[in-house]
Formats: structure tokens, sequence, C-alpha cells
């Protein structure tokens, strides 16, 4: 059962449109991006393995080792260098993927 009211569900779903939006742009990190929608997943689906999704927690799951911009400043700058080379391998290996998983999301979840 979601935990939303229609307001914030419709929020949230706008979140889920701008964050593949950007994403597919370019306009966001792609580790970033995919945590994102992960993180908006369990408020937009009932579903605990929504198809739609599971390309984003994959890929989230293979990059969980990756720091993000909060964890980044405690990082020595040699294992951010070895970090943000392996980032751009996991983009160029799956950005194919998901530039039209993304745009399931987006007609998904447009007003």
């Amino acid at each position: 059962m979601n935990r939303l009211d229609e307001n914030q569900l419709l929020k949230a779903h706008g979140e889920v449109v701008a964050t593949a939006s950007r994403l597919i742009a370019g306009r966001i990190s792609f580790v970033e991006g995919v945590r994102t929608l992960v993180g908006l997943r369990t408020l937009v689906s009932p579903l605990d393995h929504d198809p739609d999704f599971m390309l984003f927690v994959a890929i989230d799951s293979e990059s969980d080792h990756l720091p993000g911009r909060e964890q980044r400043q405690h990082c020595a700058s040699e294992w951010l260098d070895r970090c943000d080379s392996e980032a751009v391998a996991l983009e160029h290996r799956w950005l194919g993927s998901v530039r039209p998983a993304c745009e399931v999301l987006i007609r998904r979840f447009t007003a």
C-alpha cells in the first residue's frame, strides 16, 4: 500500500520523469541518476520487483561501492580517480539499455 497522498504521489511521479529526463540528457551523473530512480521506486510502485525499475536496481547494486557526493570529501583522491573511471565504464556499458528504460519511465509517469 502506498504511503503517499495523491499530491505527494504526483510529485514523486514528476521526480521520476525529471530524473529520467536528466539522465537521458546527461544533466545528472549516471550513478546519481540511477540511485535517485531506485530511491523513488518505492514511492511510486507497489511492486517489490517492478520490471520498469529492475535495470536501475541491478546497476545500483553493481555500483553500490562507489561513493556518493556526500562521501567523496572523505575519500583519497587516488580512490576517487579509480571510482570515477569505474563509473565511466559502467555508464558506457549500460547507457544503451538505460535510455530506453528511462523512456519507459517517462511515458509511464507523465501526468
